[in-house]
């Protein structure tokens, strides 16, 4: 069944979405924060740079820490308070408050946020979230500026961190993995606004008879089966599956920092094999980028 809403109803819809409602961005962020819990499930205070695995639980004033009192994932608000312990479903809550307010900070920080593609606008909340970004970092300024490449160079630049490890399966959900995550979706961007600016100057008007671009035919359809096709992507402002209350998990699969087409293919039923798909999405090789929509089915 095809869903047809308005053009003022489309708009309402993809400036209100927010990052907290992407399940993918949610598990990204939950796979780079510590998640400490008892036996029972629930998650209690620790302090986080603590160095044991898992860290240990803080029930007492006196207990030494050298961090900052943290529970859920990653949350360091009024109730990670010595002792605390919480539901997983308000850790939800939780972590849903702190992506909206690490949004709207980006949001603050970045003036041209809402013209960027998801995959940039995970890439730079996540920045945020780990407080990689503020006014006057030479990067922030590069990407306010539109010099992508440059701000891809200059984000891992001043940091005392072994990016090394990002390759090191040991090492994965990391800071280095982390921030070599972010910086290639800045140099993934930097590439694709170089394509569209050599389409823009292209000199050649194209004739009444010359077939369709890609952008014009995802630009034509309807929002809801623009969201089926992967390449139409990089042209709206944002995934559709959260406006349309439709479970695109079910067809396609954003990929996430350490996934491979093998792991991809290993959450699913045996028809799905690394060999269908690169061929459902065309895929000349295993490599695949964080972000990148893989069609399932």
């Amino acid at each position: 069944m095809k869903i047809i809403i308005t053009e003022s109803q489309f708009k309402m819809l993809t400036e209100a979405a927010s990052l907290a409602d992407d399940r993918d961005f949610r598990e990204t962020i939950k796979s780079y924060e510590n998640e400490v819990v008892d036996g029972s499930g629930k998650h209690y205070v620790f302090d986080d740079k603590d160095p044991k695995n898992p860290k240990t639980f803080v029930s007492t004033p006196s207990k030494k820490r050298g961090g900052t009192l943290t529970i859920g994932w990653g949350h360091t608000g009024p109730e990670a308070k010595i002792g605390a312990k919480i539901t997983k479903t308000k850790a939800e809550q939780l972590l849903t408050l702190d992506i909206i307010n690490e949004e709207n900070k980006t949001k603050n920080l970045f003036p041209k946020y809402d013209t960027y593609p998801t995959y940039i606008k995970k890439a730079l909340v996540n920045s945020v979230y780990r407080g990689e970004a503020k006014k006057g970092y030479k990067w922030v300024e590069a990407i306010n500026a539109g010099n992508w490449d440059d701000a891809a160079t200059k984000y891992l630049q001043g940091w005392d961190i072994d990016f090394s490890q990002a390759n090191d399966p040991r090492y994965r959900g990391g800071v280095a993995d982390r921030m070599v995550s972010n910086q290639e979706a800045f140099k993934k961007y930097a590439k694709e606004l170089k394509g569209d600016k050599k389409t823009n100057t292209d000199k050649k008007p194209q004739s009444n008879n010359s077939k369709e671009t890609e952008k014009q035919r995802c630009l034509k359809m309807e929002p809801i089966d623009a969201a089926k096709r992967p390449e139409c992507d990089k042209y709206f402002k944002n995934d559709y599956h959260m406006d349309y209350g439709y479970d695109f998990s079910k067809e396609f699969y954003i990929v996430k920092s350490g996934d491979t087409l093998s792991k991809i293919a290993s959450r699913y039923d045996k028809s799905v094999t690394v060999d269908s798909l690169k061929k459902l999405n065309d895929l000349k090789s295993d490599k695949i980028e964080v972000g990148q929509k893989i069609k399932i089915k």
